[in-house]
């Protein structure tokens, strides 16, 4: 039997697909394209992809299927040739704080191992070099001392940030333990003495104490094992003789000045994931919620008395309430008053009422508007602060939930920001397990290392000889899936940096990475625009990793609109001609020639030069207005100074990490949502920011989904399915029976929707080891409205049949209507007459969702008005032809006498621009400047500027 040489698709009709065939090489790069919406998605992921998935799924046992969510068959008569397949999309990875470079790499397993294996520990007092020691070696050493020796076991005791030494003190007595040494003092646990808050002290726990037998061996090392298992599995131990003892005792043992010896390590000691090791205050985040005070007061111009502060603080109308006194208490000592509008109280009063007294005790006075007498009164009292409860309150509810205790109020965090934690400044880790160091590096260090550095860094690396193969064996293994995601693109990211801040882009690079680090051979792999997010210099390194997977005996499908890519592959198909209902058929196919000689290829016109995105013969002139941002210095950006020209179209550009984000998404785009709307946001690190008076609002139009459940769809986002509710309610055979606007929602019960399905359409039924059945409601035959809604008809169709028109159909359809003529003749105009009105938002692409959000404010614009519209990459998911489409739309918002601001890689995007901002010149801590400002001409001329090389292609 001959081997298979080709993956064979024939009858595939899922989606806008009509019925294709098509033959696609093995073991070959080839590229899927065709203009947004014409059905490469659906060919390569839902049919490829999805039927590879299914088939193997099918294969494991029913026992291991009940475990994991199956799929649905692909609408497609067959599929043959399949490999095992493994799927790369551009989705942004999960949120979870937890999840950073290092664990979704793997790399972090090794790093532990690494610091497990080969990490020395630092005495906490004199930093003195330790070795790892077994708490068998440990007892041994200790058993050679004469008998009858007083030996005493101690282990440092370090105050929780934030917390006070009582609550530390509690928590040693809920282990069993009974003495400390506190500044060298005994001090028992069972007494009620307090200790000074404000102080820091020495204090060491007693773990156990011995006189030394001849047989205490057995009895010294479980000691050892148990008390390491009970500190929260602590590393260091501190050996203690009670008497005369030769100084050469503690040589190679411990440190000879502090006597700590350093326990053996296992590599879940270096894991923040694990409550044992990682920082008591962040519990392994790195950041810590704390109160923003401006959060706290919400109406300043009011006084106390009326309202100022947030009602969970201080509730005016509490007469006889604790806080109600403590507050005119303060008011009696401080000498202010409560109907003062709090804007004017001074500033020490402001900070007393935040921060608290500091130690110093209020009498608690009875106010005279009290019904009752209150039991605090005649009192002494510290006040703490608002600030300082809250956060207490936050402290006391995260521990209650981490036993399921209690659940964490909203009105807590709704005063609260996120901030780098206070304690491990980010470091994840407690403060004993950063004391292990490899070559003077602690596990946060290396961390925070750009991929380079820390490749340098870990081949420099020499080790004692007793440990010399195992330690290179895990450096090798770290080093070379470094150098992969180095070789990809990433030399700019560290292994600290959190999987949420990575793009989509970014995180497809670093599965790529992986992929190749696995060196598997037969496979297939599907990938979903891997140019998305690179500029052009950087393309390059991504097109070769393919082309790796590709040589090592891999078949590689990419849906892809970037030409460098299409003109590097060895098989290309196109799909098309139109999006929607007029593409899902098979344009063009075979190797690059074959494409640009086909008449109906629009990619081969592209290709070939026949058609291009044209130069602006004239840029816009710059007006006297500016925002000008002073001092930014948000993550790698280097103190930058910039003004932003208002009334033009403006392209931020760099390479990948330069800070483009950091500067426009973090600063620019928060601080002036702060400054307009008083949001609750916290922008990134800046001086200044002038100029935001001159505009009236800043709109961010970005690719997160226009709705989250079935029910939500394109008419609904873009406000034309009110109006075409309004539409059918007027209709005689509707106001007869009594219905209003509202009966034709599909979210409204008891209306006009189907009760059935509730509106869905389809009933899915749960099987346990099978994909999840969805079937047509038996009531609404899908069409999601009742029999009674469905006779009511608007020009001989019923609403359901409105929902199913394209935004096309629709177009000519509602041709007599004014209002809802301009709000589809814009969506149309930007590329998406091909989507359906009532089709599921949770179906759109994150392109496809940006560009819903673009007609939307396209639509609802209003002379008179200067808006600042804000896009970031807004030509993910776009073809060429389409990419003319969305400028011809920034054109025309900034024709009407608004700003445009776009974080743009695609060039022909950044040639069309009035006025670039070119960052750089390379990106991670290599970036953070801005490199070149002016138009494109100008910004070509400059040396430095990567974009400019690229823009002196094009010009």
């Amino acid at each position: 039997m001959s081997i298979r040489t080709t993956i064979e698709v024939s009858g595939a009709k899922q989606n806008n697909l009509k019925n294709i065939s098509v033959e696609i090489p093995r073991d070959k790069l080839t590229v899927i394209t065709g203009v947004s919406g014409s059905g490469k998605s659906s060919l390569a992921f839902d049919v490829i992809y999805g039927e590879g998935q299914r088939r193997f799924l099918d294969s494991i046992s029913t026992f291991a299927k009940s475990r994991i969510s199956q799929l649905k068959k692909a609408k497609v008569d067959y599929v043959r040739g399949l490999s095992p397949v493994i799927a790369i999309e551009q989705k942004k990875s999960n949120n979870n704080p937890r999840s950073t470079v290092g664990t979704v790499t793997d790399i972090n397993d090794y790093m532990r191992l690494l610091f497990s294996t080969a990490g020395i520990g630092r005495c906490p007092e004199c930093g003195y070099p330790l070795k790892q020691l077994s708490a068998a070696q440990i007892a041994e050493h200790i058993m050679t001392l004469p008998v009858g020796t007083k030996v005493e076991l101690r282990a440092p005791v370090y105050k929780i940030f934030g917390e006070d030494y009582v609550y530390t003190f509690h928590e040693l007595r809920e282990k069993g333990y009974k003495n400390l040494l506190v500044d060298g003092e005994a001090f028992s646990l069972a007494q009620k003495r307090e200790l000074d808050e404000s102080r820091d002290y020495h204090i060491e726990l007693i773990i156990d104490q011995f006189t030394l037998r001849k047989d205490s061996y057995i009895q010294l090392t479980k000691s050892i094992e148990a008390a390491m298992l009970s500190l929260d599995e602590d590393i260091m131990i501190k050996v203690e003789v009670l008497g005369e003892v030769d100084p050469m005792f503690y040589t190679g043992f411990a440190c000879p000045e502090h006597h700590y010896s350093l326990c053996e390590m296992q590599p879940f000691h270096f894991s923040f994931n694990t409550p044992a090791s990682s920082c008591h205050t962040c519990m392994g985040v790195g950041m810590s919620y704390v109160v923003e005070p401006r959060f706290l007061i919400v109406a300043p111009e009011k006084s106390i008395n009326q309202g100022a502060f947030k009602n969970t603080i201080f509730n005016p109308s509490g007469k006889d309430s604790y806080r109600t006194v403590m507050m005119y208490s303060l008011s009696q000592k401080y000498n202010f008053s409560l109907d003062r509008p709090f804007n004017e109280l001074p500033k020490e009063i402001v900070e007393i009422l935040l921060y608290g007294t500091k130690g110093e005790t209020v009498e608690m006075v009875q106010p005279p508007f009290s019904q009752k007498r209150n039991w605090m009164v005649g009192r002494d009292r510290p006040f703490p602060g608002f600030v300082h409860e809250f956060e207490n309150w936050y402290k006391h509810y995260i521990r209650k939930s981490a036993t399921s205790e209690a659940f964490e109020p909203t009105f807590i965090k709704d005063c609260m920001i996120e901030k780098v934690c206070p304690e491990c400044h980010g470091a994840r880790l407690k403060p004993q397990r950063l004391q292990v160091k490899v070559g003077d590096k602690n596990f946060d260090e290396l961390s925070r290392m750009q991929l380079p550095e820390l490749l340098e860094f870990l081949e420099s690396l020499s080790f004692d000889a007793d440990i010399e193969d195992v330690a290179r064996t895990i450096v090798r293994e770290i080093s070379t899936r470094i150098k992969l995601l180095v070789d990809i693109g990433l030399h700019y990211i560290n292994l600290g940096r959190r999987s949420d801040s990575i793009s989509g882009g970014e995180m497809q690079r670093i599965k790529m990475s992986t992929q190749i680090s696995s060196e598997l051979m037969g496979m297939l792999y599907v990938m979903d625009e891997p140019s998305i997010g690179l500029h052009p210099r950087d393309s390059g390194r991504v097109i070769e990793t393919m082309k790796k997977l590709r040589d090592i005996g891999n078949t590689v499908i990419v849906v892809e609109h970037d030409l460098e890519t299409i003109m590097n592959a060895d098989h290309v198909i196109e799909v098309g001609p139109g999006p929607g209902v007029h593409g899902g058929q098979i344009v063009a196919s075979g190797q690059l020639e074959d494409i640009m000689k086909s008449p109906d290829s629009v990619t081969g016109k592209y290709i070939s030069g026949n058609a291009k995105i044209p130069v602006p013969k004239k840029r816009r002139s710059l007006g006297d207005l500016f925002l000008s941002i002073q001092g930014a210095r948000e993550n790698n950006l280097k103190n930058v100074d910039l003004d932003i020209p208002l009334g033009v179209f403006v392209c931020i550009t760099g390479v990948s990490g330069s800070g483009k984000s950091s500067l426009i998404n973090e600063i620019l785009y928060k601080q002036l949502k702060i400054n307009k709307t008083g949001a609750r946001i916290v922008s990134g690190e800046h001086d200044f920011l002038f100029g935001s008076e001159l505009i009236n609002n800043v709109i961010n139009i970005d690719q997160t989904p226009i709705g989250r459940n079935s029910k939500s769809n394109p008419a609904t986002y873009i406000g034309i399915y009110d109006k075409i509710r309004q539409v059918f309610a007027m209709e005689p055979d509707a106001i007869a029976r009594g219905y209003k606007e509202i009966d034709f929602s599909l979210t409204h019960a008891n209306g006009t929707r189907c009760e059935h399905c509730a509106g869905d359409g389809i009933i899915v039924t749960n099987l346990q080891f099978m994909a999840d059945i969805e079937t047509i409601c038996p009531v609404c035959k899908g069409m999601r409205f009742s029999d009674e809604g469905l006779e009511i008809k608007y020009r001989g169709k019923n609403i359901a049949e409105v929902l199913e028109m394209t935004v096309e159909e629709a177009l000519v359809f509602f041709k007599d209507n004014r209002y809802l003529k301009h709000k589809l003749g814009i969506m149309n105009e930007l590329g998406l007459g091909y989507i359906c009105l009532g089709q599921s938002s949770t179906t759109l692409s994150g392109g496809e969702a940006q560009r819903v959000k673009l007609a939307y404010e396209l639509s609802k614009i209003k002379r008179g008005a200067h808006n600042l519209y804000i896009l970031d990459e807004p030509t993910t998911g776009l073809h060429l032809s389409d990419i003319q489409k969305l400028l011809d739309c920034l054109g025309r918002l900034v024709e009407m006498g608004h700003s445009v601001l776009v974080i743009e890689h695609h060039i022909d995007v950044i040639k069309s621009a009035d006025y670039i901002i070119d960052m750089g010149p390379e990106g991670g801590n290599g970036g953070g400047y801005v490199v070149a400002e002016g138009t494109p001409e100008q910004v070509a001329k400059v040396e430095a500027s990567h974009t400019g090389r690229y823009l002196k292609d094009v010009l």
